[in-house]
C-alpha cells in the first residue's frame, strides 16, 4: 500500500471516530419520573393496545336509610351523598387488548353484579378465566343516611358526606373519608389513610401497613390509629381514649384531653409530639431510649420541684387527671401547649 493510500485510510478512520469520541462512553441516565412513567405507559399500550371502556348504570330505590355494600377487585370506588331516596351505581369497565376480539372477550368475562334485597344494595365484580386484565371503577351516589361498606383490592376508596355508618378498606390503594361523622373503619395495606369530619362515633379505627395515617376534625369516644411504616398525624382530635402506634414513623397529636382520659402514643423509630389545647391536668409518663424528652408545660416530679430529664420524664401537670403514656425507642418526645 502506498503512503498516500495509507494517509487517506487513516484520515477516514479519524473522521468516523470523531463523532463517537464526542459522545460519552455511557449514555447519560434519564432521571425524570415523568419520562419513566410515560415510557412505561407507552410500552404497556403498545403491548396491550389502547384502553377501551364500557359503562353501565343502575338505580335502586332504598329510602333515606338503606345500606350499600360495594367492592371492586381492580378499580376505584367512590361514594358520595345525594338528595332523595335512590342509590345510583355507575360501573365503568376498563380493558386493553391487542385485537378487537380480545377486547370483546375481556368485556364479556368481566361481570358486574348489582342486586337489591329490601333496602340493601350489593355491588360486586366477578371474573371468568385466568387471563383477564380488566378493571372496574364504581361511582355511587346514595342518600346521606345510607350505611356504606366500600372495598377495593387494587384501587382507591373514597367516601364523602355519608352520615350513616361507614367502613372503607383497600389492599393497595388510598382510603379517604370526608364528612362521614359515623365512620367506624378506614384501613389500607399499602396506601395512605385520610379522614376528616367524624363526630359522635363511639370508636374509630384507622390503620395502614405501609402508608401514612392522617385524621383531622375528629370527635369520638375511642380513637385507634396505627401504621407499620408511615407517619401518623392527628389534628383537632377530641376523644376520651387514644391508642396511636407507628413502627417506623413519627406521631403528631393535637387536641384537647379529657380529665379521665387515657392517651397512649408509641413509635419505635420516630419522634412523638403531643400538643394540648385547654388546661386539663394530666399524669405524664414519657420515655425514649435514644432521644430527648421535653415538656414545655410545667411537670411536677416532687412537691415543689419541676424538672425534666434527657431520656425520661414522669410527673404531674396541674391537678393531674388524664394519663399520658408516650414512648419511643429512637426518637425525641415533646409535650407542648397550644
Amino acid at each position: 500500500m502506498s503512503i498516500s493510500i495509507r494517509l487517506t485510510a487513516t484520515a477516514a478512520a479519524l473522521a468516523l471516530a470523531a463523532p463517537l469520541a464526542a459522545q460519552p462512553l455511557h449514555p447519560r441516565p434519564t432521571n425524570s419520573v415523568a419520562w419513566f412513567a410515560r415510557t412505561w405507559a407507552e410500552s404497556f399500550q403498545a403491548r396491550r393496545g389502547p384502553e377501551q371502556t364500557e359503562k353501565a348504570t343502575k338505580t335502586f330505590k332504598v329510602g333515606a336509610a338503606g345500606s350499600l355494600d360495594v367492592s371492586s377487585i381492580s378499580g376505584d370506588v367512590v361514594v358520595s351523598e345525594i338528595a332523595g331516596d335512590t342509590i345510583t351505581v355507575e360501573a365503568v369497565k376498563r380493558v386493553r387488548g391487542r385485537t378487537p376480539e380480545e377486547v370483546k372477550e375481556q368485556f364479556a368475562n368481566t361481570n358486574v353484579v348489582m342486586t337489591q334485597t329490601g333496602t340493601r344494595v350489593e355491588v360486586r365484580v366477578s371474573y371468568v378465566g385466568q387471563r383477564n386484565h380488566a378493571s372496574v371503577d364504581f361511582t355511587v351516589t346514595a342518600p346521606a343516611g345510607t350505611t356504606v361498606n366500600a372495598r377495593s383490592v387494587s384501587g382507591d376508596v373514597r367516601v364523602t358526606s355519608i352520615k350513616g355508618e361507614v367502613r372503607a378498606e383497600s389492599v393497595s390503594g388510598n382510603v379517604t373519608a370526608a364528612g362521614t361523622p359515623d365512620l367506624a373503619l378506614a384501613k389500607s395495606v399499602s396506601g395512605d389513610i385520610e379522614v376528616s369530619g367524624v363526630a359522635g362515633q363511639d370508636e374509630l379505627s384507622a390503620s395502614s401497613v405501609s402508608g401514612n395515617v392522617t385524621l383531622r376534625g375528629i370527635k369520638a369516644r375511642v380513637v385507634n390509629a396505627d401504621s407499620v411504616s408511615g407517619e401518623i398525624q392527628l389534628g383537632d382530635v377530641a376523644c376520651e381514649r387514644a391508642t396511636v402506634k407507628s413502627i417506623s414513623g413519627g406521631v403528631d397529636y393535637t387536641g384537647p384531653i379529657a380529665k379521665t382520659g387515657r392517651y397512649e402514643l408509641k413509635s419505635h423509630s420516630g419522634d412523638i409530639r403531643l400538643t394540648l389545647s385547654g388546661d386539663t391536668g394530666f399524669e405524664l409518663e414519657a420515655q425514649s431510649f435514644s432521644g430527648n424528652v421535653r415538656s414545655d408545660l410545667p411537670i411536677t416530679t416532687r412537691a415543689g420541684e419541676t424538672i425534666g430529664r434527657r431520656r425520661g420524664l414522669r410527673g404531674t401537670h396541674g391537678a393531674g387527671g388524664a394519663l399520658l403514656m408516650l414512648n419511643t425507642f429512637s426518637g425525641d418526645i415533646t409535650v407542648a401547649g397550644k
